[in-house]
C-alpha cells in the first residue's frame, strides 16, 4: 500500500515500525558532517538503509532474539567515550547536549538496542552459510579471466616485545608518592584536582580521573574488585595492577554499572631497567637465530605485548583482521615496521629497536618475517582462502537478498510520495 500524505512526521512504515522524518534528517546531518560534498540525493540511500533496518528489527522481535542489558550498556559506554574523545572532554559533551552524560545515554538507549537487535538478526541470516570446496571452484571458474584479481606482495610479520621491569626502589618511591596524595585527599583536597595534577592516565586525567560508567569484566580484576566494593565518595587504599598503582573514588553505582575516578602513578623506569630489557630482547633474538627455540615458544615465554602474544606473535591487519599485509598498500602495515622488514628474507629477524607502547610505556621489540608472497594473479593454489571468503560473501549476500525479497512481499510497507522517485527504493515500492 502507498500513501501520499505525511502523518505526524511519519515518512515510512514497515510492519509495526515507523520511520520519522526527523530520524532521516538526523542521519542526513550526520552524513554531511562526515562528507560536506554530499547533496540531498543521499537521503534516498539513507531511507533505504532505514527501511532495511526496520525490517530486520521487526523480524528480530518476532523471533524473540534476546540481548542482555550489559550489551546495551557496554555499547552506550563505547559511544559516549567516542563522543568525549571527539569533542574533547565530558564537560564539553554535556554542554553540547545541554544535559548530563546519564541523560545523554538514555537518549541513545532505544537506538542502541535496535542497532544490536538488527545486527544480531542479520548475523542469524548469514552466519550459518558455508561454502564447499566445489562451490569455491565453481565461483572461481565464473570469474572472467580479465577480471581475476592481481595481488601485490603480501607479508606476515610477527614481533616480540620486551617491557622493562621496574626495580623495588622505584616501586616503593611510587607507593610513597601516591600515599602522600591519598593523605591530602583525606585531609580535604579535591580528588579531581589532584588527578589532573598527578595522574599518569592520559585518557582520564584531564577529566579529573573520571572513567565514566563501566560494567563487570571491562577493567582488570584487581581494579574492578575495589571499584565495586567502594561506596559513593569513598576513597580506596592503593591498588596495584599491571598498569601501576591506583587510588579510586567511587562516584556512583547503578546496578552492575559503576562510575569511579582514579589517579594512576607508574613506577619510573631507570637506565639499568632499560638496559636489562634490551639485553633480554637481544638474547631471545640470538636464540632464535641459532634455532635453539621456535618463534611461537619464544613469544609465549618472553613477549609482553598482549595484543599479539595470543596470536602467536603475529601482527593483525587492522583493515582485514587477517595476518597478511599487502605491500605497499597504505593503511595496512605501518611505515616504521615496513622499514625494518623490507630487507629481510623469509624466516629472518630484524634488529632490536626501541618501542613506545600505546600507554606510553617504553619497551624494545624485534620483528620476524614469516612469509612473503610474490606479485601474482589470483589462483586456487596460492589464494584459496581469499577466494573461499569471496565465494562465501557472495553466497551470504544472495541468502540475505532472498530473505529480503520474501519478507518484503509479506510485510506491510508504506513510503511517503516524496521518496517515490528514489531509484534505490523501487524494490520496496513495487513489491
Amino acid at each position: 500500500s502507498q500513501s501520499n500524505t505525511v502523518v505526524d512526521g511519519v515518512i515510512g512504515i514497515v510492519g509495526d515500525k515507523v520511520i520519522l522524518k526527523s530520524e532521516l534528517e538526523t542521519e542526513y546531518l550526520n552524513a554531511l558532517s562526515q562528507n560536506a560534498k554530499l547533496d540531498s540525493s543521499i537521503k534516498c540511500l539513507i531511507m533505504n538503509q532505514m527501511l532495511t533496518s526496520k525490517l530486520l528489527l521487526r523480524q528480530a522481535e518476532l523471533d524473540s532474539i534476546k540481548i542482555e542489558d550489559s550489551e546495551i550498556e557496554s555499547q552506550l559506554e563505547r559511544r559516549v567515550r567516542y563522543f568525549v574523545q571527539m569533542i574533547g572532554s565530558q564537560e564539553k559533551l554535556e554542554a553540547y547536549y545541554g544535559k548530563p552524560v546519564g541523560e545523554i545515554k538514555e537518549e541513545f538507549r532505544d537506538a542502541v538496542r535496535e542497532q544490536i537487535l538488527t545486527q544480531k538478526m542479520q548475523g542469524n541470516l548469514s552466519d550459518k552459510v558455508v561454502v564447499t570446496p566445489a562451490e569455491v571452484k565453481k565461483y572461481f571458474a565464473t570469474i572472467p579471466k580479465d577480471s581475476i584479481p592481481f595481488y601485490d606482495v603480501e607479508v606476515e610479520v610477527g614481533q616480540i616485545v620486551v617491557v622493562p621491569k621496574t626495580n623495588e626502589a622505584a616501586k616503593q618511591y611510587t607507593i610513597d608518592k601516591l600515599e602522600a596524595v591519598r593523605q591530602r585527599i583525606l585531609k580535604g583536597e579535591n580528588f579531581g584536582t589532584l588527578a589532573i595534577l598527578y595522574s599518569e592516565d592520559p585518557g582520564s586525567a584531564a577529566n579529573g580521573g573520571d572513567l565514566g560508567y563501566f560494567n563487570r569484566g571491562e577493567m582488570v580484576g584487581e581494579f574492578e574488585a575495589i571499584a565495586y566494593k567502594l561506596q559513593p565518595n569513598e576513597l580506596s587504599g592503593l591498588v596495584r595492577t599491571k598498569f601501576g598503582y591506583h587510588l579510586l573514588q567511587q562516584i556512583n553505582r547503578k546496578g552492575d554499572r559503576v562510575n569511579v575516578k582514579h589517579i594512576l602513578m607508574k613506577p619510573p623506569i631507570g637506565t639499568s631497567d632499560l638496559n636489562f630489557a634490551r639485553d633480554k630482547a637481544d638474547s631471545v633474538r640470538n636464540e632464535l637465530i641459532k634455532k635453539n627455540t621456535t618463534f611461537e615458544y619464544a613469544v609465549k615465554k618472553n613477549s609482553d605485548d598482549e595484543e599479539t602474544k595470543f596470536n602467536a606473535g603475529m601482527l593483525i591487519n587492522p583493515i582485514t583482521g587477517a595476518n597478511q599485509f599487502t605491500i605497499p598498500e597504505l593503511g595496512q602495515l605501518p611505515q616504521n615496521i615496513y622499514f625494518y622488514i623490507d630487507k629481510l628474507q623469509v624466516g629472518e629477524y630484524s634488529e632490536v629497536v626501541p618501542y613506545q607502547m600505546a600507554d606510553g610505556t617504553k619497551a624494545f621489540r624485534f620483528f620476524y618475517l614469516k612469509s612473503k608472497s610474490k606479485p601474482h594473479q589470483a589462483n586456487l593454489k596460492d589464494d584459496y582462502d581469499k577466494i573461499q571468503q569471496a565465494a562465501l560473501n557472495v553466497k551470504k549476500a544472495k541468502t540475505v537478498k532472498e530473505w529480503f525479497i520474501k519478507n518484503r512481499i509479506k510485510t506491510y510497507i508504506l513510503i511517503n510520495k516524496d521518496y517515490s522517485a528514489c531509484q534505490s527504493l523501487q524494490e520496496w515500492i513495487s513489491k
